[in-house]
């Protein structure tokens, strides 16, 4: 297969840390699907009727909505830059920054949007214009740590719901998300992550229904889907060995599977991923 296929990977090199606006990123951002080796946010200052997509998902570009990427994600936008900023930071830099609060923060299987009210706009956009004020000056690490750390607590105290209450549910919600990306491939059973999180098949579906409203065959099979769109979009494997990749026993029940849970073919999403992928599609 034709490398040029493949989704590029964006990578810090050296850097541990950087704060841009969005305008300034024009080049890099909008240049179709790519991945991330680092953390990315991504806060939004103004409304447009255009979307971006993470994990090949549509999601709106909303004034005061702040979007958080973990690495190997894949991002696009699709329209005209909007206002706001990015910024991006290394695994060892967020290793500095950690805090338990942060694990969902980042989680891949939460893309939704934090909202910020407002009221609390002001206190974002200080810790934002001190950070662009030190990245363009002496880029001091451990005052950039204390700015993002501050950043991220502001976040976490925004963020709503169930699912981030950081509980015995919460932690473990934590704790499977990691199991699933060991084994997704090769486990399906409910009852082999309940073994290894000590609790009963019946009590992760329980956990599961209060924190996220779902069942981790759903969580599963948005798992599976989501590394078949990558695999997909990168061309380099056709269908059956995709198929065999994921655990399935043949490249017919893939992609009947793939057609069930996306409500299009493999062969289509491919079709319909290079050509946002191919210059002057959008």
């Amino acid at each position: 297969m034709d490398s040029n296929r493949d989704i590029p990977v964006y990578s810090l090199g050296e850097k541990l840390f950087d704060i841009r606006r969005l305008r300034d990123c024009r080049a890099v951002m909008f240049d179709g699907h790519h991945r991330h080796d680092f953390f990315e946010i991504l806060w939004f200052t103004a409304s447009s009727d255009d979307v971006h997509y993470i994990d090949f998902q549509p999601y709106a570009v909303g004034n005061g909505m702040i979007y958080l990427m973990a690495p190997g994600q894949v991002h696009a936008f699709d329209g005209e830059t909007p206002e706001g900023y990015v910024m991006v930071f290394s695994l060892d830099f967020f290793g500095e920054v950690l805090d338990e609060k942060f694990r969902l923060l980042f989680n891949p299987f939460l893309n939704d949007a934090v909202e910020v009210p407002e009221e609390a706009s002001a206190v974002l956009r200080r810790l934002v214009e001190l950070m662009l004020l030190e990245n363009a000056g002496r880029r001091d690490r451990a005052i950039m740590i204390s700015y993002m750390k501050a950043f991220l607590l502001q976040l976490v105290r925004l963020k709503k719901g169930a699912a981030f209450s950081l509980d015995q549910g919460g932690e473990r919600i934590g704790n499977l998300f990691d199991l699933l990306e060991e084994h997704f491939r090769t486990e399906r059973r409910t009852g082999y992550y309940a073994a290894r999180l000590g609790i009963s098949s019946k009590r992760l579906n329980e956990i599961l229904k209060e924190k996220l409203g779902t069942t981790l065959t759903r969580i599963l099979h948005g798992r599976l889907v989501l590394e078949a769109k990558r695999e997909i979009a990168h061309g380099r494997r056709n269908m059956k060995e995709i198929a065999f990749e994921l655990g399935f026993s043949d490249q017919a029940y893939f992609s009947r599977f793939f057609k069930v849970q996306t409500g299009i073919t493999p062969e289509s999403f491919r079709s319909k991923t290079l050509a946002m992928q191919s210059p002057g599609t959008r």
